[in-house]
């Protein structure tokens, strides 16, 4: 190995500029005068082209390494001009443009710390090819920010000739793109941004200029913090939490999450089992207003009526003594069950909300159950419970006219707390199962029994394989093998031998996939066959929205992608699956269970046919 090591000149004065070797390694030693040292720290744009190469570390005016043990220094008393005079002659063969266009080019090069036309113009076409957001951020960015910034100083020629536009560009993208998603929506708070950072650099310029410090991207990085915090304080849903490759990528990932699994992160189980009739919804007429729209009630019917005989007494209504379910897992933190239940008629305006139950989940929210019968209780303060568990029954305590399950979350473990927006995990309505959703008032609702032996079966660990014969047109054509195997987040996926990967996950009420890499498979045509099998013996039907990239072309992907930044609804590609406790089928084919061992038994669709081999 050789490497070249700048000294100083206290430290080479006892060396001479010739090679000193050694079995191992040759060294070369160069004098390094003390006025260029100063000249590297104070003005780094001299040595910006090692960073084409690695990065480098300032300490005790030696270069570190950065290349495992390869090490790159530079002779740089004996090119003392080189970088200023590629500049220079960069600059000298660079294109007129119009002003309005040159500006913005050298304005995007400046970011690449390359101000030209043909540099800037080089870079957007590559930004344009790595993603069409970010071209039209870019532009749109700049363009508004020299529109405000012309109208505040009197001068649009003045704006364009600004050296640190560049910032207008950095917010645009910054925020509509990277942190957060690229929306319509937050593509006018970008532009808000882009006001606000042209007012931050005049005002910086104004003071720096005072010190001679240069303001580089400092407005940028004032605006975008700023926005983030302001933005993280409010709970705002459209943070890109899961920053991907590009724009779209992280907007496609986000509408693939919320349209199958809910844009609320906070999701119970229902309270009950059975049949139960929705009573009050959120934001309804009666109780559920303002801090404490977020609530739900429910009562059983039958015959369009919520009890039998005349309805004199709390027995004769259906609900009354039914059994109340955990809606999670957690440690109850509060509970009430001394209130005597109301007469028919009367309420309890001291004790609005009776007797009840408080439950710190597992997700860390809280859960609020109210109304419960006199003496029921099954826990106790400090209990664990399992979501599903019987933990009281159903009364008319409190302010309830009637008996009722009166349920509502809450951020605090403080009884009649403000509520919080939810929704139920799984419920079946109409024969259909409904994932992460709310029913609507008046609705006839049941919870969905986890079948165990339906889990049992799809429950697959590390190192599984599974292997299936392949038939097209019932001829025997190939053989392929799906093995589990888990990544550095401990997630799991099935695994062909071309590396195609799908991943998975078993959460004990449903099996579903959730991503895919790599090309036209089986394992890609797996996912459009059973993107989720719930755990249920029922015969019912669901309604799952597959990724866009999983049933679209390449190209059809690109234009969905970039359109769902506009209206989400482009993205929603909707399907309907029907299951049956052994069998899955839909519009792309059919996937049938083992009888009584893990894995799927055959995958169908067009005119392949897998069948698993014994």
């Amino acid at each position: 190995m050789t490497s070249l090591q700048i000294l100083t000149q206290e430290e080479v004065k006892n060396f001479n500029a010739v090679p000193t070797l050694n079995s191992t390694e040759q060294k070369y030693y160069f004098k390094i005068p003390n006025s260029l040292l100063e000249s590297i720290e104070t003005n780094m744009n001299q040595i910006y082209f090692i960073a084409l190469f690695g990065y480098f570390k300032k300490e005790n005016k030696f270069f570190d390494k950065f290349d495992n043990q390869i090490y790159l220094y530079i002779a740089y008393n004996k090119y003392p001009e080189f970088l200023s005079t590629s500049i220079d002659n960069a600059i000298h063969l660079d294109i007129t443009l119009p002003l309005a266009v040159s500006s913005f080019l050298k304005s995007f090069g400046t970011i690449f710390f390359l101000p030209s036309n043909i540099a800037g113009g080089l870079m957007l076409l590559l930004t344009l090819f790595f993603s069409r957001i970010i071209f039209i951020m870019a532009v749109s960015g700049y363009y508004f920010g020299v529109l405000v910034h012309s109208y505040f100083i009197g001068s649009y020629i003045q704006a364009l000739h600004d050296p640190y536009a560049f910032n207008y560009i950095l917010v645009a993208i910054a925020l509509c793109g990277v942190f957060l998603l690229p929306t319509l929506k937050n593509f006018f708070l970008a532009l808000i941004g882009v006001a606000i950072s042209v007012v931050l650099t005049d005002a910086i310029s104004i003071f720096f200029h005072y010190y001679a410090i240069p303001v580089f991207t400092l407005p940028f990085n004032i605006t975008v913090i700023t926005f983030i915090f302001i933005l993280s304080a409010t709970y705002y849903k459209e943070l890109n939490i899961d920053i991907k490759s590009t724009p779209e990528y992280s907007l496609s990932n986000y509408l693939a999450k919320i349209f199958r699994f809910g844009n609320v992160i906070t999701q119970i189980s229902l309270p009950f089992s059975g049949k139960w009739n929705v009573y009050q919804a959120f934001d309804d007429i009666w109780t559920h207003k303002n801090q404490f729209k977020y609530a739900y009630d429910f009562v059983k019917m039958k015959d369009g009526k919520t009890y039998k005989n005349n309805g004199l007494y709390a027995s004769d209504y259906f609900a009354f003594g039914e059994s109340i379910l955990a809606p999670v897992s957690g440690y109850i933190v509060g509970a009430r069950d001394d209130l005597i239940d109301n007469i028919i008629g009367e309420v309890d305006h001291i004790n609005n909300w009776g007797n009840y139950i408080i439950i710190k989940s597992d997700a860390g929210f809280f859960v609020e159950i109210s109304h419960v019968m006199q003496y029921s209780l099954k826990i106790k303060v400090g209990d664990y419970v399992q979501v599903a568990t019987i933990i009281a029954k159903c009364g008319n305590s409190g302010y309830s006219p009637e008996p009722h399950i009166h349920i509502q979350t809450q951020t605090i473990g403080t009884l009649g707390a403000f509520t919080i927006e939810f929704c139920f995990g799984e419920y079946i309505e109409k024969e259909e199962l409904i994932f992460h959703n709310i029913p609507k008032k008046g609705s006839c609702v049941s919870a969905m029994i986890s079948d165990r032996s339906i889990s049992s079966r799809l429950h697959f660990i590390l190192d599984d394989c599974f292997t299936y014969d392949v038939y097209e047109n019932e001829i025997l054509v190939d053989t392929v093998e799906f093995k589990v195997k888990m990544n550095d987040y401990s997630q799991f996926y099935l695994e062909d031998q071309d590396a195609n990967q799908l991943y998975f996950y078993n959460d004990h009420k449903q099996f579903y996939f959730y991503n895919y890499k790599g090309g036209e498979s089986h394992l890609k045509w797996l996912f459009k066959l059973a993107p989720r099998i719930p755990f249920v013996r029922t015969e019912l039907f669901f309604k799952d929205y597959l990724p866009v990239y999983i049933v679209k072309s390449k190209f059809q992907t690109l234009l969905i992608e970039f359109l769902s930044s506009l209206n989400k609804k482009f993205y929603k590609q909707e399907f309907i699956y029907k299951f049956d406790g052994s069998s899955i089928y839909s519009v792309f084919g059919e996937v049938h269970l083992e009888a009584a061992s893990k894995a799927l038994a055959s995958i169908k669709y067009n005119t392949t046919h897998l069948r698993r081999k014994k």
